[in-house]
């Protein structure tokens, strides 16, 4: 019920409507440009109006040609938002002027955006309606640069460049090396849209290192409206191919090494037979403790017959 002497007052005015003059038009920015996920102010004023007591309206006409949707109303009384997270605010000025606020821009906030001015007091109505402002929502690149391999083993490299969540569609990509060829891949142009009116594209490039002194620098180059936005990604020169030995040689070197291996045993174990033995070395050490006389018997001690 708080709102019903407002909506009186709104129907007195659509009924009187009818029997109203037009005045002078109403002054509008014919285009706005504003970034996604900020908020814009949009003007509304009359330059030649000085009315002590009037109320506004904001439609907005979308990509239809229809009258639009009501977004919000501001009179003396009071102001009523129509949307339930207030993302559409109005405020006036003593300048005969409307200010229309709108926050947390999306891609499907972009259209037509038309103020209608009303003056009741003092006699007679006059009604002002603005030609409209076109608002135009764009969302700049997140670009990501990488590389595959990332060190470069092979001589050449796949380079990938990602852009996404842009808008509009319209958008300049290129991949630049600095040293050694490249070849877009046909498909580098594909462009699809999500499922926030964003737009994703994909530039792919094989980069051969082979003949660059220390590597290249890789470069994904992103324009789009008036901003630039720049990756830069360093790619190693690729490694000695004769460090890339392929598997048979690896086995081979493998093979050869362990035979080598098992020879040196094997001739360590010889070595190791012919040294003397334990027993052959104590009786060694045992005669040359104890001399013998050759001329008594011979070296040879008597023992007794056992009978």
């Amino acid at each position: 019920m708080e709102w019903l002497p407002f909506s009186l007052y709104l129907l007195g005015t659509g009924l009187c409507r009818a029997a109203s003059t037009q005045g002078p038009g109403l002054d509008q920015p014919s285009a706005v440009k504003a970034r996604r996920g900020e908020s814009v102010t949009l003007p509304c004023s009359c330059d030649v109006c000085n009315y002590p007591d009037f109320h506004s309206e904001w439609h907005f006409a979308g990509g239809n040609s229809g009258p639009g949707t009501i977004l919000t109303v501001k009179t003396t009384i009071g102001s009523k938002h129509l949307d339930p997270q207030c993302k559409f605010s109005m405020m006036h000025q003593r300048n005969s002027s409307s200010l229309l606020l709108i926050k947390n821009l999306q891609i499907n906030d972009q259209g037509t955006y038309v103020c209608t001015m009303i003056k009741n007091v003092p006699p007679p109505m006059v009604i002002l309606k603005g030609p409209g402002t076109q608002l135009e929502v764009y969302a700049l690149p997140k670009v990501w640069l990488s590389a595959s391999p990332s060190e470069a083993a092979l001589p050449m490299a796949l380079v990938t460049c990602e852009v996404r969540d842009f808008y509009p569609q319209s958008l300049y990509a290129i991949l630049n090396a600095a040293c050694g060829g490249y070849a877009v891949l046909a498909d580098n142009a594909s462009v699809v849209m999500t499922g926030d009116g964003t737009f994703n594209t994909t530039l792919q490039a094989w980069v051969n290192v082979t003949d660059c002194q220390n590597g290249t620098e890789v470069t994904c180059l992103v324009r789009q409206l008036t901003a630039e936005t720049h990756r830069i990604l360093w790619i190693p020169r690729a490694k000695n191919k004769a460090a890339l030995l392929p598997v048979p040689i690896i086995l081979i070197r493998f093979i050869f090494g362990g035979a080598v291996v098992l020879w040196f045993i094997f001739l360590l174990g010889c070595f190791m037979k012919s040294l003397p033995g334990p027993a052959a070395a104590l009786s060694s050490l045992h005669n040359a403790s104890h001399p013998v006389d050759p001329q008594a018997g011979g070296g040879r001690a008597d023992v007794p017959e056992l009978e």
